[in-house]
């Protein structure tokens, strides 16, 4: 496919028809969305589409740059000039700025909400394997720098996250320890050894049991408890469901209590911005937190209107031209 094959059919019989009847018309076009404290990503693929798709000579373009924190009705990118040189691909920007402002926001306000600490973008499993160099371009933008992926992290190997799956532990029946001894010893060169230590519903006790095999090598544990379990560590008392407070908690005080101080506490598992704020909130002793399916919620819209035909402010009835001195002008 090509890049044309991508755009609504609509716009080509626009352009085939301002070209017939008004060929020498010059429009003016505004890119904005409807939320407040959004952070604006995708803004340099959009102009890199521009360049190379366009004769961007011809037509004059202003824009805002990504990790901009925008505001309802906001222009964010701004193109003056003859329909036939950009019109068609109003659809493709749209959505471009779209996905990848939602992404950068969403991470941005886990950032917030974490206080601090670390965020690991872990969404290599909630969407299409070709979107994750786009994808972690956006949460690269709103500050996260841990990746599950290499293509998430643009290449760079030394911001991927260290862990093991729970099928690893599963070819080891179920021990958690006999799978991080093979790990160590297949890996030595790794510099941080995370467990994963939830496969048996205990994780103070495979936490432990870890801690004392491998001492100062053991760099984390991963908690990532599924929302219907109950630990083993809440035995007859209330149940309290998946990753909680006082799990994590109760943790913290057994390493600690077993010269495990140094040991970092990763959780994942349903993890919103939302649930990282009550976490932090109750003072929760996590030191980061694994994101992944709540990062990638499209919930971000763009639309493009045409706003001035040869300069004449004329839009459609609600919307209008809306001047924004902060857009650059692109050379």
């Amino acid at each position: 496919m090509k890049i044309k094959d991508y755009v609504a059919n609509y716009f080509f019989i626009t352009e085939s028809i301002l070209k017939k009847y008004k060929p020498n018309a010059i429009v003016k076009v505004q890119f904005f969305q409807r939320n407040d404290d959004v952070m604006l990503s995708g803004m340099k693929e959009v102009l890199k589409l521009l360049k190379n798709n366009t004769d961007t000579s011809k037509y004059e373009i202003k824009h805002l740059n990504d990790q901009t924190i925008i505001s309802n009705l906001e222009p964010v990118l701004e193109l003056t000039g003859k329909y036939e040189y950009f019109g068609v691909f109003e659809g493709v920007i749209d959505g471009i700025l779209a996905r990848s402002s939602s992404i950068a926001t969403n991470a941005y306000r886990c950032i917030q909400a974490a206080n601090g600490k670390n965020i690991v973008y872990m969404g290599d499993r909630g969407d299409h394997y070709k979107m994750q160099e786009i994808d972690g371009q956006a949460v690269e933008d709103a500050g996260i720098i841990g990746h599950s992926t290499l293509a998430g992290s643009q290449g760079n190997v030394d911001v991927i996250f260290g862990s093991i799956p729970h099928i690893l532990i599963q070819h080891f029946d179920g021990n958690t320890l006999e799978a991080m001894k093979a790990y160590v010893s297949l890996f030595p060169q790794e510099k941080e050894f995370i467990a994963l230590v939830d496969f048996n519903n205990d994780v103070i006790n495979d936490s432990l049991d870890v801690l004392k095999e491998l001492g100062k090598k053991l760099w984390g544990v991963r908690v990532d408890t599924s929302k219907n379990m109950v630990d083993k560590m809440f035995a007859n008392e209330e149940p309290q469901y998946g990753v909680n407070v006082e799990q994590i908690k109760r943790l913290r005080k057994a390493l600690d209590e077993n010269n495990g101080s140094h040991v970092k506490i990763i959780v994942s598992s349903g993890f919103t911005y939302e649930k990282i704020k009550f976490f932090e909130d109750n003072f929760a002793p996590v030191d980061s937190y694994g994101v992944g399916e709540s990062i990638l919620k499209i919930n971000i819209g763009f639309s493009c209107d045409a706003v001035v035909i040869d300069g004449k402010k004329l839009a459609k009835v609600g919307r209008g031209y809306r001047e924004n001195k902060n857009l650059i002008l692109f050379k």
